[in-house]
């Protein structure tokens, strides 16, 4: 027999699911509103943050609601656990974006100090890590979830070589220190969005697989895929 809680545990999935498409649309087009020089983007994107924090609160108090009235087994409740921790992790993402497109409106102001090579690499690199993140959460994939762990890695190193590009250029000519210190930020707040993502990877496993990979992390993702 279907229960009233199997409906509200849907209803619940798919409002965080609507959310996360909402933070992956603020990442695109702030990345777009850097990439492109496009500073009305960039104000698109800070305005329509409060859509998505408008839809953190609506799914914090449905799930907490959950709790309260249906008193939810251990699975059902590891999952409205998990969902209201995604959840802050996504908000967490459009804070970001709103970050990038702020950084945006600045760095437009003036001519680019330097070519975007990297930076679009990792700005696509977090997006499709965002967009894995959230299907393997719909899907509960751990396979899909353990792949977007690995690609952390990678968002790691060409952060680390923004960060030495731009220092370099800002030795070399000082009169870019104001704009290259805002693209090691971009590049810090793309790497962030790829760390929010591996939170839900790590979730993601957590949920399906009961095994906690936050910590001894690589000792733990072998066990992870086994």
């Amino acid at each position: 027999m279907k229960r009233h809680l199997d409906d509200e545990l849907k209803r619940l999935k798919d409002k965080l699911f609507r959310m996360g498409l909402q933070a992956e649309e603020a990442i695109v087009k702030a990345s777009k509103a850097l990439f492109e020089r496009d500073s009305k983007l960039a104000e698109a994107v800070i305005k329509g943050d409060q859509e998505i924090n408008l839809a953190e609160i609506e799914i914090d108090e449905l799930g907490h609601e959950l709790i309260a009235l249906h008193q939810p087994t251990a699975v059902d409740l590891r999952f409205i656990t998990m969902v209201l921790k995604i959840n802050s992790d996504l908000e967490r993402m459009g804070d970001q974006a709103v970050n990038i497109a702020e950084k945006a409106i600045k760095i437009n102001q003036e001519p680019p100090a330097k070519p975007y090579i990297d930076l679009p690499k990792i700005a696509e690199t977090a997006r499709g890590m965002v967009r894995d993140a959230l299907d393997a959460f719909m899907k509960q994939d751990a396979a899909k979830a353990k792949e977007i762990l690995e690609k952390d890695d990678v968002i790691d190193e060409i952060n680390d070589r923004v960060y030495e590009d731009v220092q370099k250029l800002m030795r070399e000519k000082p009169d870019t220190i104001p704009q290259g210190v805002a693209l090691i930020m971009v590049s810090h707040n793309l790497e962030r969005l790829a760390d929010l993502a591996t939170n839900i990877a790590e979730d993601v496993i957590y949920l399906t697989r009961g095994i906690d990979v936050r910590h001894h992390i690589r000792e733990r993702r072998e066990e992870a895929s086994a």
